[in-house]
């Protein structure tokens, strides 16, 4: 059996100092990788830098332009009610004038009036307009 278990110690032995030897020729490729990829790393930095200043900028010149378009849209606003309120006086004074019913009384001006027009009946004015 110390034969045996010798021969085994052995194969397991040549077998580690085999498998160690591949993973000492690995270590050169992982240091070359290693390097690589640190210097992808600080290129892809830089270039996000930059990416976030680009973005803050277009951010700033976006909230100008929004405020500029509420700007245009208030002076929008003020120009489009003013229209509407000369169109809206245009209008009345190109409508006819108001034709009143044949029923209908034109009362006292004032109180003093209408306190002396009560005693007489004469005095009440019944208006038709034809």
């Amino acid at each position: 059996m110390d034969t045996l278990d010798s021969a085994d110690i052995r194969q397991r032995a040549v077998a580690l100092i085999q498998e160690t030897g591949a993973l000492l020729g690995m270590i050169p490729d992982l240091l070359d990788k290693s390097d690589e990829v640190k210097a992808n790393h600080d290129d892809l930095s830089r270039e996000v830098e930059g990416l976030r200043k680009e973005a803050a900028t277009l951010r700033s010149e976006v909230q100008q332009l929004r405020t500029e378009r509420d700007d245009m849209s208030e002076s929008l606003t003020v120009i489009m009610n003013e229209m509407l309120r000369l169109a809206s006086d245009a209008v009345g004074r190109l409508r006819p004038p108001e034709r009143r019913s044949s029923f209908w009384r034109e009362g006292p001006a004032s109180p003093g009036e209408a306190v002396a027009g009560r005693g007489a009946a004469a005095a009440t004015v019944w208006r038709r307009d034809v």
